[in-house]
């Protein structure tokens, strides 16, 4: 502890912060890399868990479930005790359902076990994600000092993206035919394990001795009395809204990615690299992001600028979905709207804080998770209900969802699907969407940054925090 940085009135920052805030990302690493795991490999997953394609994406759709009832659960254990219980609840949640994930490849196990045994091992491992993608901007207040709080929200929050990008590359790579599932699923219990061990055996406080910031001397409001203020301020109800917007729009690209290209003459692997691009670009817009912000308190510009180009990289993936084997423009698509689409996340969450301040910051970042995890479970069930159906000898010969064999006199199996999934209209719709949620936030979104001020801001001991109308030229972007 005699190495603590010291901050003015007599405020500290710990060393240890940086182990828990690593804990955190590497759970939310392997939780996120169980949850999307299948994704870049639907059809093989659908064979060998002798599924349809709807199933293996409700795969993905039980973590968005899940999540709002458990949600507010997370929330309540957060604010009420603490830090380190939430973790130690995701983290061994986690492990368990990733655990239960691999019996479903055991060797002899009925092909007809395999996907209720899957499924069971999802739906406990999804019961671990809002108690650790919501930590975050709770730890980032509670172990940090207002000029690292977005960055150590964005290394949180980010490794939840990064795990999907590792996921989908891995999945990808080392998937080639359905019998390559058991193993892909014990290389994603290893990080479960190691997060496990470092949240059990090195996580033992759930605050530092003495807080980092004067917010933290502020009791927050009880978590009922939380809930009410939010639905009360106008300015985060429209976060909730357009924020949730983006957040359930990543959602569904991350879920349908493959079922988007394989039509158009793009296979598993392509999936898989543009799936691994569009997340690594995030993480890197995230980082400067959240470096920007720490440094400037220019959050609301820096949320609407990033939103406006994130909705550009959507439209290219409209219009490049009516073209076969143009895989360049879905690629470019996919990583603007990752790079810039990304960014949203520790920004609007830190939003979330200071709109809302006093409310304890678990409550402004759970709600505004759970409208994510809510209006993207809306996009991928309309997707589905408006995707078409297109008979395998009616498809384009270019597609790649299923393989042929070239050899005439080859049966196909017989669990393999006959249909393929156009994803056209699917995604002008969610094209259409995602500019409704940013003409939204363009327009209406103004907040004043409640916490920044409240920890003397405005006061002169740093550059007065920008409060929604700090001059003409920003109006409409602030």
């Amino acid at each position: 502890m005699a190495d603590a940085i010291t901050q003015p009135g007599e405020y500290r920052m710990y060393p240890q912060r940086w182990y828990v805030l690593a804990t955190v990302a590497v759970l939310n690493f392997s939780n996120a890399m169980a949850w999307i795991n299948f994704a870049a490999i639907t059809n093989f997953s659908a064979e060998y868990f002798n599924a349809t394609t709807d199933q293996i994406n409700w795969l993905s759709l039980v973590y968005l479930v899940v999540t709002i009832p458990v949600g507010f659960i997370s929330i309540w254990v957060m604010d009420n005790h603490g830090v380190r219980v939430t973790i130690l609840f995701g983290a061994w949640s986690n492990f368990v359902g990733v655990a239960i994930r691999c019996i479903s490849g055991i060797p002899g196990l009925s092909d007809d076990l395999r996907y209720p045994v899957v499924m069971i091992g999802q739906t406990v491992a999804a019961l671990a994600q809002p108690f650790l993608l919501f930590v975050p901007t709770k730890l980032a207040a509670v172990w940090f000092a207002g000029d690292q709080r977005a960055i150590a929200n964005a290394i949180g929050s980010m490794s939840n993206p990064f795990g999907i990008m590792i996921s989908l590359l891995i999945s990808a790579l080392l998937v080639s035919k359905p019998d390559d599932i058991p193993l892909l699923l014990v290389i994603i219990l290893i990080p479960a394990a190691i997060g496990v061990a470092m949240a059990t055996f090195g996580v033992c406080n759930d605050a530092p001795p003495t807080p980092p910031s004067p917010s933290q001397d502020e009791e927050g409001e009880s978590f009922f009395k939380g809930l009410l203020q939010c639905i009360k301020t106008p300015s985060f109800i429209i976060l909730w809204i357009t924020f949730g917007g983006g957040y359930g729009i990543f959602n569904a690209i991350s879920t349908l990615l493959e079922q988007i290209v394989c039509p158009l003459g793009h296979g598993d692997d392509f999936a898989g690299v543009v799936g691994a691009c569009m997340l690594g670009g995030g993480l890197i817009g995230a980082f400067v992001a959240g470096l920007i912000v720490d440094r400037t308190h220019k959050f609301t510009p820096m949320l609407k600028i990033n939103f406006v180009i994130a909705s550009v990289g959507i439209i290219f993936l409209v219009v490049f979905s009516n073209f076969e084997e143009r895989g360049g423009g879905l690629a470019f698509g996919a990583i603007i709207f990752g790079v810039f689409g990304l960014a949203l996340f520790p920004i609007g969450l830190e939003l979330g804080v200071e709109c809302t301040y006093p409310i304890r910051e678990g409550t402004s970042s759970g709600l505004l998770q759970i409208s994510g995890q809510l209006q993207g479970i809306i996009l991928v069930l309309v997707a589905q209900v408006s995707s078409k159906s297109v008979p395998l000898d009616e498809a384009s010969d270019v597609q790649k969802c299923i393989v042929i064999s070239d050899d005439p006199q080859a049966t196909r199996p017989p669990d393999q699907p006959d249909v393929i999934q156009d994803m056209t209209v699917p995604l002008y719709i969610i094209g259409g969407y995602t500019l409704v949620a940013c003409l939204t936030m363009v327009l209406f979104f103004h907040t004043k940054y409640k916490r920044l001020e409240a920890e003397g801001y405005a006061q002169g001991k740093k550059e007065q925090p920008d409060t929604g109308a700090d001059n003409t030229a920003m109006k409409v972007m602030t």
